[in-house]
């Protein structure tokens, strides 16, 4: 059995990273770890966010262990050693990693997209919300036709 670990860039937008991992789920994703990955300035939404996913989590009956790393502002080059040191860990645990850069800012998603290239991949998500006016709900308040998923390694994606 491939274990999976889920490692989503929390930016402007916890509802971002929430509604994209819970859109996985119901695609059948899973994973048993989760990883949070953020800048200094938005670390005030990671214990909303981690509370969130795991009640969705729970909600599908899975209990992944997660994890959240706090970067400073605009640490690029702290966020690539992160990255770098994470994915060496879990490849060495046996671990694919899936990456969702849905809500991240440009130095993290740079920086892990950079890092994991050279890891087992399984997949890097990004999810468009195509109406401003649902910036702030949660996933199945908001038409699903207006919130296409593109996997960039090309195994699924939906363009609703």
């Amino acid at each position: 059995m491939v274990k999976v670990a889920y490692i989503t860039l929390l930016g402007r937008s916890p509802w971002a990273v929430v509604n994209t991992y819970y859109k996985l789920l119901t695609r059948g994703g899973k994973a048993e770890r989760i990883y949070v990955f953020t800048e200094e300035r938005y670390k005030h939404n990671l214990p909303k966010v981690v509370s969130a996913i795991r009640a969705i989590s729970e909600a599908y009956n899975l209990h992944p262990k997660i994890e959240t790393e706090v970067v400073p502002d605009y640490g690029f080059f702290v966020a690539d050693r992160k990255f770098r040191e994470l994915f060496s860990k879990l490849e060495r645990e046996g671990y694919r990693m899936g990456l969702d850069i849905t809500s991240g800012r440009k130095a993290l998603v740079a920086a892990a997209i950079v890092q994991i290239k050279e890891f087992p991949v399984s997949f890097i998500v990004y999810m468009g919300l195509l109406d401003t006016e649902f910036p702030d709900r949660p996933y199945m308040m908001i038409p699903t036709h207006l919130q296409p998923i593109k996997n960039f390694l090309g195994d699924e994606s939906e363009g609703d």
